[in-house]
C-alpha cells in the first residue's frame, strides 16, 4: 500500500472549529493499473483484497466528504470480516468514481457478500459512478440468508444501500445515486437501494438471480438504463414497498438464452408509479413471462413499446390495482390482463394503444367504457 503526503494530511486534517473543511479527491490504483496511474495514486493495491485500499481512501477523506477516484484496472474485492460487504461506505457526502469500463470491481471467488455496501443510520448524498461492478455469481454460488429476517437473503448484491444490518431498523439511507455504471452477475440483486430519493440512471445492467435493479421506500427514479438479459433473472426493473417511483426511458433486451420472469414491476399496495417510454423486446430463443406487473394503485403506463418474437408465447401486461391508466403503448404479442386483487374497485382505463396480435382479458376490475 502506498500513501502519499496528500492522503496522510487528508486523514489527519483538523481545521478551525469555526470554519468548514474543504472536500478532497483521493486517488486509488491497483496492480493492473498503468505505471503512470500507480505513480500518481495516494493508495495502491496489490491485486489481492483491494477493498482495503479503497476503504482506507474513503476513511481518509475530510469530514465534509469528497471523492475517491479509482484509476483503471481490475480491483480484487473481498469481504471485510464482520461486515456486509467488500467496499464499505458508512459516511455522508461520498463520491466513488472510476474511469468508465476501464475500472472493474470484481468480487473474488467464495466471498458471498455485497461488492459495494452503503450502510449507516441516515447515511446519504452518496454517488457511485463510472465503473463496472461484477458480482461474479458463478464463483459465489451460495446466496443464502434467513428468509424470515428482513434483508438477510439480499446481502449478495452488486451495490446495496440499506441503513442497518438485516432485521434491524433506523433512520434510512437517502439521496443515493448510481450513474453510468455496469452492474453484472449478481447472486441476489444487481442494485438494491432502500430509502428516499434513490436514483439509478444511465447504467448498463445484466443478469441477477433476483432483480437487476430494485428501489424500496421511494420516491425514486430508475431512468435511462439498458438491461441485457442473457441468463436467468427474476425482474429487470422493479420496486418493493415503494411509492412515487419513475421507471422511464429504459431498454430491456432479452436475448437468445435469456430467461426473465418480469420486465417491470411495482409492488402490492404501492402508489403513484410511472412506467413510461420504455422498450422491452424478447428475441427468438429468449423467455419473458410478464412485460409489466403493476400491482399497486395509481399507475401510469404510457408510451411503452413491448414485443416478443414468438407470437405463440405472448407477454403479459398485468394490472393488479385500480386508479391506473394504460395508454399510448405499442404492444406486439401481448395480453393485457386486468386482475384487480385489491377489492377496492377503483377504475382502470385502457385506451388508445396499438395492439398487434394483442388482446385485453378482464378477470377482475372496474373497466369503465370500452377498452381499446
Amino acid at each position: 500500500m502506498k500513501i502519499t503526503v496528500i492522503a496522510l494530511l487528508s486523514a489527519l486534517w483538523i481545521g478551525p472549529t469555526d470554519a468548514p473543511s474543504r472536500s478532497a479527491t483521493i486517488v486509488v490504483a491497483t496492480k493492473t493499473s498503468s505505471e503512470r496511474s500507480r505513480a500518481q495514486a495516494d493508495f495502491v493495491g496489490d491485486g489481492q483484497g483491494d477493498q482495503k485500499e479503497i476503504n482506507a481512501a474513503v476513511g481518509a477523506l475530510p469530514p465534509v466528504g469528497g471523492t475517491v477516484l479509482l484509476m483503471e484496472g481490475t480491483y480484487d474485492i473481498r469481504k471485510v470480516p464482520g461486515k456486509l460487504g467488500g467496499v464499505l461506505i458508512e459516511r455522508n457526502n461520498i463520491v466513488l468514481a472510476g474511469q468508465g469500463t476501464a475500472t472493474v470491481l470484481l468480487q473474488a471467488p467464495g466471498q458471498e457478500t455485497n461488492v459495494i455496501r452503503i450502510i449507516g443510520e441516515g447515511v446519504g448524498h452518496v454517488t457511485i459512478r463510472d465503473l463496472v461492478v461484477d458480482a461474479n455469481r458463478d464463483k459465489n454460488p451460495q446466496g443464502g440468508g434467513d428468509p424470515a429476517i428482513s434483508h438477510s437473503r439480499f446481502e449478495f448484491c452488486g451495490i446495496k444501500a440499506f441503513c442497518q444490518e438485516p432485521g434491524k431498523a433506523g433512520p434510512p439511507c437517502h439521496d443515493i445515486t448510481v450513474r453510468n455504471c455496469r452492474v453484472l452477475n449478481a447472486r441476489s440483486l444487481g442494485i438494491m437501494l432502500e430509502g428516499p430519493n434513490m436514483r439509478v440512471i444511465d447504467n448498463v445492467l445484466g443478469n441477477a438471480m433476483s432483480d437487476s435493479v430494485e428501489i424500496l421506500t421511494g420516491p425514486g427514479q430508475i431512468r435511462g438504463n439498458y438491461v441485457e438479459i442473457t441468463g436467468r433473472t427474476h425482474v429487470a426493473i422493479g420496486t418493493d414497498r415503494a411509492n412515487s417511483v419513475l421507471m422511464t426511458n429504459n431498454i430491456v433486451h432479452v436475448k437468445k438464452g435469456g430467461d426473465l420472469d418480469i420486465g417491470f414491476r411495482s409492488w402490492a399496495d404501492s402508489h403513484r408509479h410511472v412506467i413510461a417510454d420504455n422498450v422491452l423486446t424478447v428475441d427468438s430463443g429468449g423467455k419473458c413471462g410478464q412485460a409489466i406487473d403493476a400491482r399497486g394503485y395509481g399507475a401510469t403506463i404510457i408510451g411503452n413499446n413491448m414485443q416478443t418474437a414468438d407470437p405463440k408465447d405472448r407477454l403479459r401486461l398485468t394490472i393488479g390495482g385500480g386508479k391506473t391508466i394504460v395508454t399510448g403503448n405499442v404492444l406486439e404479442n401481448v395480453v393485457i390482463e386486468v386482475n384487480d386483487t385489491t377489492g377496492k374497485d377503483k377504475p382502470i382505463i385502457i385506451h388508445d394503444n396499438v395492439l398487434e396480435n394483442s388482446t385485453i382479458v378482464r378477470k377482475r376490475g372496474n373497466l369503465p367504457g370500452p377498452a381499446l
